[in-house]
C-alpha cells in the first residue's frame, strides 16, 4: 500500500528535492522549534502548500476547514494555475465564495464529492477521515481505499498502513488540525 501512496507523490517528491534537507529552525513564531510538528510546518512553508497569517503566526491549533483543505491540496498538487470562479459545483459554494476556485478544481480532479447532498461545506471543520480520503484520493489510492472498506475505514487503514497518520493522533470524527493537516503532508514526503 505505501508504494502505491509513494509512486503517487512521485512528482510532488521533484519538489522537494528544491528544498534543502536541512531545514532552518522554525520560522514562526507561535511554533517553538523543538514542537514535534516545527519541521512539517516549515517544510510546508518553504514548499508553498502551508503558510502562516498575515502575522506570521502558524497557528498550529487553528482547525481546518474543508475549504481551506481545497486550497491545500491544490497548493500540494500544483493546481493553482488557471483557477476559475466562474460556476458553481456545489449549493454551498456560490462562484463568489473566496474557496470557489480550489474547490471547483479538487472537485474536477475527483478528490472531493460533497456531503451527497449538492453541499460542500467549505466552512465546516475537515475531519480525520475526510482529510485522508481527499489526501489518498490525489494520489490515486482511492479504489485500493475501496478495497479496504471504502470511506472512511478503507482511507484510514491505507493512511495507517503507508505512514500518513502517522504522530497525528487522530481518530474518525476529529476535527483537524492546522499541525495534525501539516504533519499528514509532511509524512507523505518521508
Amino acid at each position: 500500500m505505501k508504494r502505491m501512496v509513494q509512486k503517487g507523490v512521485l512528482s510532488l517528491l521533484v519538489l522537494a528535492m528544491v528544498i534543502s534537507p536541512a531545514l532552518a529552525a522554525a520560522s514562526f513564531p507561535d511554533v517553538a522549534e523543538d514542537a514535534a510538528y516545527s519541521e512539517a510546518m516549515e517544510y510546508l512553508k518553504e514548499t508553498g502548500i502551508m503558510c502562516g497569517d498575515d502575522k506570521g503566526n502558524f497557528n498550529p491549533d487553528k482547525t481546518v476547514t474543508r475549504g481551506e483543505m481545497a486550497v491545500i491540496l491544490c497548493n500540494m498538487l500544483g493546481e493553482t494555475e488557471n483557477l476559475t470562479a466562474e460556476g458553481s459545483v456545489f449549493t454551498d459554494v456560490p462562484a463568489n465564495h473566496w474557496a470557489n476556485p480550489y474547490v471547483v478544481r479538487v472537485a474536477d480532479l475527483g478528490l472531493v464529492t460533497g456531503y451527497g447532498d449538492g453541499r460542500f461545506g467549505p466552512a465546516d471543520t475537515v475531519t480525520y477521515e475526510q482529510a485522508l480520503t481527499m489526501l489518498i484520493n490525489s494520489y490515486g489510492g482511492g479504489d485500493a481505499a475501496k478495497e479496504q472498506g471504502g470511506y472512511p475505514d478503507g482511507y484510514i487503514k491505507i493512511a495507517s498502513d503507508s505512514g500518513l497518520s502517522q504522530n497525528v493522533f487522530a481518530q474518525k470524527g476529529d476535527a483537524l488540525m492546522r499541525w495534525q493537516v501539516a504533519m499528514i503532508l509532511y509524512n507523505t514526503f518521508r
